[in-house]
């Protein structure tokens, strides 16, 4: 059976073949369209970036870097909102043609994790030839979260694609309003859900300064110190948290600027100063820091450190480590420039950051990153780090702060291009969409003409879960779009698993997108045997896909190891 999408795509490639043969188009507009038809012609393909090969299986344990959930969920909605829904391209993989993906189906088998799968990989014959992708995730269970909430944090049905675009412009832009950045953190960070102790923390916002804090995965890629395993954890051995525990992050959590001076050492790079300062731009911690090594470069004209501000200095970076955590609530958000490298200076993690060098952007570019010097000039008009004395670590950390608090009395968009870029990127779509129906036709056919809803299936010990975020997820959506109706997903229980798979495999000639949701109870006696059983499943499934299907599994990991993502686009 062939998908309506393929269909309509040679009904397209026929057209554009009569339109060139009839213009008179010649150099580069002919190489362009000549461009255009190649591509339309190559299949929809699947390949890892940097990150995504970091979390692959391929990659050694020490070495490896796990993906969070979102980094999956961010994947499922690529395959079915399209290109033409990226603000900007994914952090993990590449998916090439993906307008030809016509269905997309995810089966999710809780309570097995990544050392199930070295174990008995073996006894799944068609799932090793089946999947060539495949990574490790750091999966709820770890931290006692709930997988299914982190799935439905933004609706995947196909017929909420239109609104999804409506209401925030992109996919990237959707996941950043509609995530709870608590859940995240709780992925690499002890967040307990203790609210008792309140701090007063007067706020005259226009938006919540939540909205500015580093994503999880953010933190991963500018290089933040987290507490993951594999690479990271290794490399951060000798890191230690700022807090024994936290408590999640609010609009009234109260905000410190920090910054760092470090010098140079036989060992390295080695912090000699640090500055704390309050919302009120008030000192809260000063104190220089003594090396343990011997310095081989004070650094002065970048740091104002000399030898003889440290000759009577007897404190150490364990004491000021032991000073910060006393300091700093368990709710505390710090605000600094490029503060990663901060942190690394103090040997310390922190899961609530704002990084001015990331909420301020002049090139809409996020890898060019403007200077403190630049955007306190640009923005607030002052001159800081002038003369030849190096930089002061008071002056920085509350010239940062002070770019936050203007940007939270503006807009988020303010002073950051990337943000700006992003508006007038939905702006034009919502213009086209309005005034030039066969646009949104061309994007939306395969949801307007077939108008399939979404399946999850699964046993009454998982679908119960859905019920709950599906309807709160649904009565959000219909009162921010003020929407008469909203179609559900629909959900089906059953009684054993291997009717859900049935289900499932019979579904997905049906619908845009289907899910399966089971949890495993393994039992040491016949682990072989469900396995077995497992890979059967898998390969049911796969042998029912349309062409042109992209098939995700997860094994969802236990409370005490990762889990595993596969991924596979199924061509013919």
């Amino acid at each position: 059976m062939e998908c309506p999408l393929r269909k309509k795509k040679r009904v397209e490639n026929l057209e554009f073949d009569n339109i060139t043969a009839k213009s008179n188009i010649v150099g580069e507009d002919l190489n362009n369209l000549a461009k255009t038809k190649r591509n339309r012609r190559k299949p929809c393909a699947f390949r890892f970036k940097t990150s995504g090969e970091c979390a692959s299986l391929e990659t050694s344990s020490s070495d490896r870097i796990p993906l969070i959930l979102t980094d999956i969920q961010y994947l499922l909605l690529h395959s079915l909102l399209g290109n033409l829904n990226l603000s900007q391209p994914s952090r993990w993989y590449v998916l090439e043609n993906c307008g030809k993906i016509c269905q997309t189906t995810c089966l999710i088998l809780e309570d097995i994790s990544i050392q199930h799968w070295e174990k008995y990989c073996d006894k799944m014959i068609n799932t090793k030839e089946i999947f060539n992708d495949i990574v490790e995730i750091l999966t709820p269970s770890v931290y006692n979260g709930s997988l299914v909430q982190e799935l439905v944090l933004v609706p995947l049905s196909e017929v909420d694609k239109e609104d999804i675009i409506k209401k925030y412009g992109s996919i990237n832009l959707a996941l950043e309003a509609r995530k709870d950045l608590v859940i995240m953190m709780k992925a690499m960070f002890p967040i307990t859900n203790d609210e008792n102790k309140k701090y007063d923390a007067p706020v005259k916002d226009v938006f919540p300064r939540t909205q500015l804090i580093l994503s999880a995965w953010q933190l991963v890629e500018e290089n933040y110190p987290v507490p993951l395993k594999g690479k990271l954890k290794n490399a951060y051995s000798d890191y230690i948290m700022s807090k024994d525990e936290y408590v999640p992050v609010k609009a009234s959590s109260p905000m410190f600027g920090l910054d760092c001076e470090m010098c140079m050492t036989n060992a390295g790079s080695e912090l000699t100063r640090v500055s704390i300062v309050n919302e009120n731009h008030e000192t809260i911690y000063e104190s220089f820091v003594k090396p343990y090594n011997e310095i081989t470069d004070y650094l002065t004209r970048f740091s104002g450190i000399t030898k003889s501000l440290l000759n009577d200095v007897t404190k150490r970076l364990k004491d000021v480590q032991d000073d910060i955590r006393m300091l700093l609530p368990p709710d505390a958000i710090l605000v600094g420039q490029s503060l990663n490298l901060d942190l690394h200076a103090l040997k310390m993690m922190h899961p609530y950051i704002i990084d001015t060098s990331l909420i301020y952007n002049f090139t809409g570019e996020r890898t060019r990153k403007p200077k403190l010097k630049t955007l306190a000039k640009e923005f607030l008009n002052l001159n800081i780090q002038t003369g030849n004395k190096g930089h002061c670590s008071v002056e920085d950390s509350v010239t940062s702060l002070k770019l936050v608090q203007l940007k939270l009395s503006k807009s988020i968009e303010f002073g950051d291009a990337v943000h700006i870029n992003r508006q007038q990127y939905k702006e034009n779509f919502m213009k086209n969409i309005s005034t030039t129906p066969e646009i949104a036709l061309s994007i939306f056919n395969h949801m307007i003409e077939q108008r399939k809803t979404s399946l999850v299936v699964g046993c009454d010990d998982i679908t119960g879960d859905y019920h709950t975020y599906l309807s709160q997820a649904k009565e959000s959506v219909a009162s921010q779009l003020k929407k008469g109706k909203t179609k559900k997903v629909k959900l089906c229980t059953l009684d054993d698993a291997n009717e859900v798979i049935s289900l499932l495999s019979e579904s997905v000639k049906d619908y845009n997108f289907a899910m399966g949701h089971l949890k495993i109870n393994l039992n040491s006696e016949t682990e072989n045997k469900n396995f077995e059983e497992i890979d059967k499943w898998i390969n049911i499934i796969w042998n029912n896909l349309l062409p042109n299907s992209l098939f995700v599994v997860i094994f969802g990991g236990t409370t005490t190891d990762n889990g595993v993502g596969m991924m596979k686009i199924k061509l013919s």
